[in-house]
This record gives C-alpha cells, sequence and structure tokens, in this order.
C-alpha cells in the first residue's frame, strides 16, 4: 500500500526532482518525458506506518511554514506603513496617492533665560543687558534672535555670562505645542 500524500511530498524533495529532471528529451523544441522514463524514477519506499507518519509530521511543518509567511507578510506591510508614516511626518509629504499626511501639531522648544544679577556698565555681557531691558526674562531663541550673532557665538557667550553669574543656569528646555496666534506670526 502506498499513502498517496507521501508520494506527492517525495515527488518535491530534491532528489525526485533530479531524476526527472535527467529523463527530459527536447524533441521538436518543447522538453518531454514518456512513460518509461517515469516508471525508471525511483522513490524511497518505507512500510506504510513509516509513511503516515511522514505525511504527519510534513503536514504539521507545512502549517508552521504557512503560519511564519504569514507573519512574515504581516510585519513587513507593517513596516512598510511605519516607514510611510515617518517619511510623511518628517517631511510632510503624502507618499500615497490619496493619504493625506500625518501632521504633528507644530511645537517649539522653550528654554526660558533670566537674568540673576544686573551686570557693571562697564561689564562685557551684551546678553544680560538685553534681558535687563526685557524684564529680566527671555525665551533662548528670542534672546539669541536678538542678538544677532552665530548661534555658536550665542552659546559661548551665554556659557560667559552663566559663569560670570549675570545669567542664570538655564532649565532644561519644555516642548510646547504652538499657538494658532503664534504660528502665524
Amino acid at each position: 500500500m502506498i499513502n498517496v500524500a507521501y508520494i506527492w511530498f517525495a515527488s518535491k524533495s530534491p532528489f525526485i526532482r533530479q531524476q526527472i529532471a535527467g529523463k527530459f528529451v527536447t524533441t521538436a523544441g518543447q522538453k518531454t518525458v514518456n512513460q518509461n522514463h517515469i516508471s525508471s524514477i525511483l522513490i524511497p519506499l518505507p512500510p506504510l506506518q513509516e509513511q503516515s507518519r511522514i505525511v504527519k509530521r510534513l503536514e504539521e511543518l507545512m502549517r508552521c511554514c504557512d503560519s511564519l509567511e504569514s507573519q512574515l507578510l504581516e510585519s513587513q506591510k507593517l513596516s512598510e506603513r511605519l516607514c510611510i508614516a515617518a517619511i510623511s511626518t518628517f517631511t510632510g509629504i503624502a507618499t500615497e496617492p490619496n493619504e493625506e499626511p500625518m501632521k504633528a501639531p507644530p511645537t517649539e522648544l522653550i528654554a526660558p533665560i533670566r537674568l540673576s544679577q544686573t551686570p557693571d556698565i562697564k561689564a562685557q555681557a551684551p546678553l544680560a543687558n538685553l534681558l535687563t531691558r526685557h524684564n529680566g526674562e527671555m525665551s533662548a531663541k528670542d534672546l539669541w534672535q536678538r542678538y544677532g550673532g552665530e548661534i555658536d557665538a550665542f552659546y559661548a557667550q551665554l556659557k560667559t555670562e552663566v559663569a560670570h553669574g549675570w545669567i542664570q543656569e538655564p532649565e532644561v528646555a519644555e516642548m510646547r505645542q504652538v499657538t494658532a496666534e503664534r504660528a502665524e506670526a
């Protein structure tokens, strides 16, 4: 007796495939194989009980492979969607024709800079002098813009003035959502 499922699985094995490939004959531009060639293919044939055990195990493995393949496809789809969303968020450009880009609310970093003590008139403290004229407190961005220098020069000057005690050590910046009026300005 022969388990038909066993023969089907066996026909998919490299051992059988190599035998079949060696039997093809090209006739009139087409590869063919005749009945004599097919009957000469060797198929290992264990006892029926062993055939059934092999088929059962292969079916379990195939279900496992199908499940893994399904999980892989789902994770690839999720990965694609995450990439598209990330690109849309960073660029503001929709990457799919009918897709609205995901838009994060406009935000800004707020780091208040506060005056510690008013510097002497002769002191080289342009940042502290700006703070004095603006009630002793400004956002870091506003202070830098009013300072008018390069960002590196601004930070070097800020460090100097903090070291002299004219400006308080800045606090950790906060992320705040920009209001509609502020976004338009």
